[in-house]
């Protein structure tokens, strides 16, 4: 559930300010409301999610400026730290899933469907983290993510060719696949803005 919803957040389908209740998503998931609660601590520890007082929980606005912009090079560094741990150890399965969400992307950029290219991105990026079995640097990494979440659909907007956005992915794994690390590192670290 905390999954669907960080998802949710980062595509953009749940905007700032959004209220969510505990009832809503009890229903929504089927599960009782401690789960309810647990998800959403998890969500206000990771900055996605904010309490305020005679309001409930709301999705929480992207961090100021200035805190987006220590964010960005944070995260890259996470990013290409995680790759530099796994790429060595990257396999056919790794590369299939890869190939999956670039499909999704490509669709997505096809159809205009803004939400789930910024799904499509995010998973990307996760699954570096995901492969690296390394869960204080994902702990670390949704956080960060969780304080720019508006920041994958600003790369949409900016873009006046969506297909850019796939076409950087696809570069992104094809240079994956070279086994050539210190491009790919190099590529990675250019790629994350």
């Amino acid at each position: 559930m905390a999954d669907q919803l960080r998802d949710d957040i980062l595509s953009g389908r749940l905007q700032v300010g959004h209220r969510l209740t505990e009832l809503s998503l009890s229903q929504r998931f089927e599960v009782g409301r401690g789960r309810v609660r647990e998800a959403i601590h998890q969500l206000i520890r990771q900055g996605l999610l904010v309490t305020r007082v005679n309001c409930g929980v709301t999705v929480a606005p992207d961090a100021p400026k200035a805190i987006r912009d220590l964010i960005i090079p944070i995260r890259r560094t996470v990013e290409v730290y995680a790759l530099g741990l796994i790429f060595d150890e990257l396999d056919e399965a790794t590369f299939s899933r890869w190939e999956e969400i670039l499909r999704a992307m490509h669709d997505a950029c096809l159809t205009q469907d803004f939400h789930a290219i910024a799904e499509a991105d995010v998973a990307f990026h996760r699954l570096i983290l995901e492969r690296s079995k390394q869960p204080d640097l994902m702990v670390i990494w949704e956080t960060l993510v969780g304080r720019i979440h508006s920041h994958f659909m600003q790369v949409q907007w900016r873009q006046t060719r969506l297909l850019n956005i796939y076409d950087e992915h696809r570069q992104l794994l094809d240079t994956f696949r070279s086994k050539d690390r210190a491009a790919a590192i190099a590529l990675l670290s250019a790629k994350i803005e």
